[in-house]
């Protein structure tokens, strides 16, 4: 057992006890391909653009679990000047099914406090104190998630979150916006002319049979701590993946990360055709 085929900080895992590989094999880990990259350059772009009339907007659309969260969470590292990015989320609480405030959100995540139980006026005005605050802590950008939730609302809430947005746009605060939605977002904008034409948009597309999911697949396989190789991204296993996932980012990791688990208790030590069958029928039965 060389453990070649496996991360240099992964291969002290490889003779731990079952439980702590099985830990190991579930723990968050990054892996670079296209789309990412892609979004990163992008955004770096767009982050050394200077002070003009309308700043640039970027929509990165994408279906649920096609990575646009876990693309978030690496901005602080992964953007130039990222500490004067202020990023918020537009998700339902669906415990509750209320919508969120863009203006609260807003303020929450300039650290501004926000009355208990309190609703902000509605309208299009932006208060004072955020204004002061994005100067103040020389605010560049806005970022996002799930920005469709701020779209998909009545005729009238709708125009009121676009002309806040227009207002972040325009010259007085000049913030550059990354917004991360689904495809209900895009029509959402589609259906306003000037917002149509502000936002550039890039699709995160699943993956199919090509040498990017292939390289993506054997970075995978490094991260897991199995004693012997997978071979992932022969053309056996890719094509199995893809017909258990169809190529959805999360699918794809969580049928890996199942199958990896049932290779250690089963004592195989790769993922085959059959540990993949075991982690589609039940992802957690190991």
């Amino acid at each position: 057992m060389s453990g070649e085929h496996v991360r240099h900080d992964m291969q002290k895992y490889l003779t731990a006890d079952i439980d702590v590989r099985i830990a190991a094999i579930h723990q968050e880990f990054w892996v670079d391909n296209n789309s990412s990259e892609a979004v990163f350059r992008m955004m770096n772009n767009i982050a050394a653009v200077p002070e003009r009339m309308n700043a640039p907007a970027l929509l990165v659309v994408g279906p649920g679990g096609s990575g646009k969260t876990a693309i978030i969470s690496k901005i602080p590292k992964r953007v130039r000047n990222s500490e004067g990015l202020a990023i918020l989320s537009m998700a339902e609480s669906p415990e509750i099914n209320v919508k969120k405030s863009l203006k609260v959100e807003l303020a929450l995540a300039l650290g501004l406090p926000v009355a208990s139980g309190g609703r902000p006026k509605s309208g299009p005005d932006i208060p004072n104190e955020i204004r002061e605050v994005i100067k103040l802590r020389k605010i560049w950008g806005l970022v996002i998630d799930e920005f469709h939730d701020a779209l998909l609302r009545s005729k009238q809430e709708q125009r009121i979150n676009m002309s806040i947005l227009k207002k972040l746009l325009g010259l007085e605060y000049g913030l550059k916006l990354f917004c991360f939605g689904t495809v209900s977002a895009r029509n959402a904008l589609q259906s306003n002319d000037e917002f149509k034409r502000r936002f550039h948009e890039i699709a995160l597309a699943d993956w199919c049979e090509d040498e990017a999911f292939r390289s993506f697949l054997l970075e995978v396989e490094e991260s897991l701590p199995l004693q012997l190789p997978s071979q992932l991204y022969s053309e056996e296993m890719v094509r199995s993946i893809l017909s258990i996932t169809y190529g959805r980012m999360d699918k794809t990791l969580e049928l890996i990360r199942g199958a990896a688990c049932y290779a250690v208790k089963l004592g195989v030590e790769k993922v085959d055709l059959e540990m993949l069958r075991r982690a589609s029928k039940n992802p957690w039965g190991y």
